[in-house]
């Protein structure tokens, strides 16, 4: 009786596994109700020193009213974007930005160093892209789905006074 009980547990776990699996694949495989017109980005250097940062933009169009973006994955990095809609077209614009990274004293004696913060490690994003390739992750009616984008155009690097 035991044994029943331990084969009808693994085969219910076995049929769950399936069906998530199943629902998972769905949402990536499925065709964006969008299709992008331009994707470019460029890099910018502030006018304090150490100020730098990334700036993405993708614009196109859509078929379905209840679409909405929420993170862009681009070079490593997960940009909140700004939407902008206009009849059937969208702009989505982020932006990623470094600041100069804080003095550390170094001492011979250690406790000349007391206030030191350890370095920052930077996070991977959970997916692997090549330089010119993003993730957009967008929702339909609350459901969330994830569409790549290959081919984004790097523009001149912009200096700001």
């Amino acid at each position: 009786m035991k044994f029943l009980n331990k084969i009808g547990i693994g085969i219910f776990l076995l049929i769950i596994s399936i069906g998530l699996t199943n629902c998972k694949s769905q949402q990536t495989d499925q065709k964006a109700p969008f299709t992008i017109t331009e994707k470019t980005y460029f890099y910018w250097v502030g006018g304090k020193k150490g100020t730098t940062g990334t700036s993405i933009k993708l614009a196109g169009t859509f078929d379905s009213r209840n679409l909405s973006f929420s993170i862009v994955y681009f070079q490593n990095h997960a940009y909140e974007v700004a939407t902008i809609l206009n009849n059937n077209g969208f702009i989505l614009n982020g932006n990623f930005s470094e600041f100069r990274k804080k003095d550390i004293n170094m001492h011979q004696d250690a406790t000349g160093e007391y206030g030191n913060q350890a370095p920052e490690i930077e996070k991977k994003i959970p997916f692997d892209l090549l330089e010119d390739e993003a993730l957009i992750v967008y929702s339909i009616s609350g459901m969330e789905f994830y569409h790549k984008v290959k081919g984004l155009k790097q523009l001149e690097t912009v200096h700001q006074p």
